[in-house]
């Protein structure tokens, strides 16, 4: 494989709704340099009493910080300041932030592009790396070798473009991006948005490199940028890509990450419809990936803003019946982190307890027990379950011993002593 050099010092999704750090609290940020930062992520132990495991994927930060209950396990956004790390911490001390943009996709943002510039250059906005014309990959769309149209992704077009992951110059400037946002003791990883193994730019160029990219030349440009991420950012940390839909079997991703991200689950955006395909990603994940083989399953409401609860419900318990398998749950990619209005404590501040082994199946439903209580899942046909002692259901808070879980839902139950 060719490696990627580069001359100077080594050193979400890109955010819809942008978030930018102010550029002098970033020059103070990178002059403080690395100091001991929180406990490594490299066990993620911790199970505890509270499960499930959540997360938020390009978060709101201040809705998350401003909310008086709303904990989760895993935060994602394209930067935490020290004073946005502490105060998230000081509601749940375990939880892992995670920073960081994308290899090869940029925002027609000029708020966007400023702040990516500005981090790489060690937050200075006028440094020597900056964005370029020749950088973006673009369409001979009249075949006269005259470049018309730059690459975007079906529905994104004028909002989202691809960069070159051949062009040398790109290459410093979002590496030196990564390893700064790596170096910061206040993100335990770095999170890579948009590892796409499907190309949606072939036969396009850019100016710096006049050679039309096929598939593999595009696989093979994110892998070299990837494996040089993790090779800056410090072995400890995690890095997790948002594969935007199941990285295929045979794919060379995973080899250098800690997990990954399934936008959209359960949604039509990504055609990752089905719980089977949710459970066969995170076993994947598990062989492929390094410790500890996290994937985060991101459920949403393919943008409608409607509170499709069985979906929320299937896919929080979908996330139960693994282990190190998150659960989020938005709007959807146009509006993703949000948390007013997204928290359910319902089914998040739910302590279960550990697990009792792994799911089983039976009867077309999947189970999986806790020391407090019971997960179902029903992903054919509605199915009855039955207790010996009173439960409670907490999608709807009555208590007994008979429950009928309703066809592609799942529900929760906790033993009624334990409460």
């Amino acid at each position: 494989m060719r490696m990627i050099h580069r001359g100077h010092r080594k050193s979400g999704r890109m955010r819809r709704s942008v978030e930018i750090a102010l550029w002098v609290t970033v020059l103070v940020i990178v002059a403080l340099g690395c100091r001991e930062g929180p406990a490594g992520p490299e066990g993620d132990d911790e199970t505890g009493e509270r499960t499930p495991r959540l997360a938020l994927w390009l978060a709101k930060k201040d809705e998350l910080i401003a909310h008086d209950s709303a904990r989760f396990d895993l935060v994602m956004s394209a930067w935490f300041e020290p004073d946005e790390a502490e105060s998230i911490r000081s509601r749940h001390p375990s939880a892992k932030l995670l920073a960081g943009l994308t290899l090869t996709w940029v925002s027609s943002s000029e708020e966007w592009l400023n702040f990516l510039v500005t981090v790489a250059n060690g937050g200075d906005p006028d440094g020597p790396l900056q964005v370029t014309d020749d950088m973006y990959l673009m369409f001979d769309d009249n075949q006269d070798l005259i470049l018309d149209r730059r690459c975007s992704p079906p529905g994104w077009e004028g909002e989202i473009y691809a960069m070159d992951p051949r062009h040398s110059g790109w290459q410093d400037l979002i590496l030196s991006f990564y390893e700064i946002v790596g170096d910061q003791p206040q993100h335990d990883g770095v999170i890579v948005d948009m590892l796409d193994a499907y190309s949606f730019c072939e036969g396009a160029w850019s100016g710096g490199v006049p050679v039309p990219l096929d598939s593999e030349a595009w696989v093979l440009g994110q892998e070299e940028l990837l494996e040089a991420v993790r090779s800056a950012v410090p072995g400890e940390k995690w890095v997790v890509a948002n594969a935007g839909r199941d990285l295929p079997e045979g794919s060379p991703f995973p080899q250098y990450l800690n997990g990954y991200l399934l936008e959209n689950a359960l949604g039509t955006l990504f055609g990752l419809e089905n719980v089977e395909g949710l459970l066969a990603s995170a076993s994947r994940a598990l062989q492929s990936t390094n410790a500890p083989h996290i994937v985060v399953y991101a459920v949403d409401t393919d943008d409608t803003g409607e509170m499709d609860l069985p979906r929320l419900r299937v896919g929080l318990v979908a996330s139960l019946l693994l282990d190190h398998t998150y659960f989020a749950f938005d709007y959807g990619p146009r509006d993703h982190g949000g948390v007013t209005g997204w928290w359910f404590p319902q089914y998040y501040d739910v302590e279960l307890g550990d697990p009792l082994g792994s799911y089983y199946q039976d009867d077309g439903a999947l189970y999986r027990d806790f020391r407090s209580g019971l997960a179902v899942l029903a992903s054919e046909e509605s199915v009855s379950v039955s207790f010996d002692v009173p439960h409670i259901d907490i999608a709807t808070g009555e208590s007994g011993t008979e429950f009928m879980v309703p066809a592609d839902d799942a529900r929760i139950f906790l033993r009624a002593e334990s409460q």
